[in-house]
């Protein structure tokens, strides 16, 4: 990263970790603290998923009104940051069950995969969510929403079970 992308700094029960390079402004504001929330619309529920080393838990498969995601604490964003604002997502994938059989296809993938993905502005008004989308071609997407809540989910999709499409 370069000095002109900004500050993202990440925090866990109170540990603050710097993630980046930028030149002090002598800005004393507090950075924005967001909840982490993760959506998988893939075939298969994501583990150990992270932002920058930071976890977020486990993602199930997302339905047509739920991300799949629990919200976890906390992402702190330095107030003058500029986007795009790259981080590094990390997880790793379950086995991919056949629908009915529960046969397994393939076995959960034990190999932590790591992705750079481009955080883009704007900053909403009230940031409160940093949300990462995981989408079925692997494509991720990571945007901010405000304190009205995390979107919803981008796409539509059925599921059988928390790990079964």
């Amino acid at each position: 990263m370069t000095s002109s992308t900004g500050w993202i700094r990440v925090g866990v029960a109170g540990l603050v970790i710097a993630l980046g390079a930028s030149t002090l402004t002598g800005c004393k504001k507090q950075p924005y603290e967001l909840e982490l929330v993760g959506y998988d619309y893939t075939d298969r529920a994501l583990l150990d998923f992270s932002v920058n080393g930071i976890s977020g838990g486990n993602v199930f498969l997302s339905t047509k009104t739920s991300g799949g995601g629990k919200y976890a604490c906390c992402i702190l964003l330095d107030r003058s940051a500029h986007f795009p604002l790259d981080i590094e997502v990390g997880y790793m994938r379950e086995a991919l069950v056949a629908s009915p059989s529960d046969r397994i296809l393939e076995p959960a993938d034990t190999r932590r995969l790591i992705a750079r993905v481009q955080l883009r502005g704007p900053i909403p008004e009230r940031p409160a969510f940093l949300e990462v989308h995981f989408f079925p071609d692997g494509h991720i997407d990571a945007s901010l929403s405000g304190e009205e809540g995390p979107s919803p989910p981008r796409l539509k999709l059925d599921r059988r079970l928390p790990y079964v499409r």
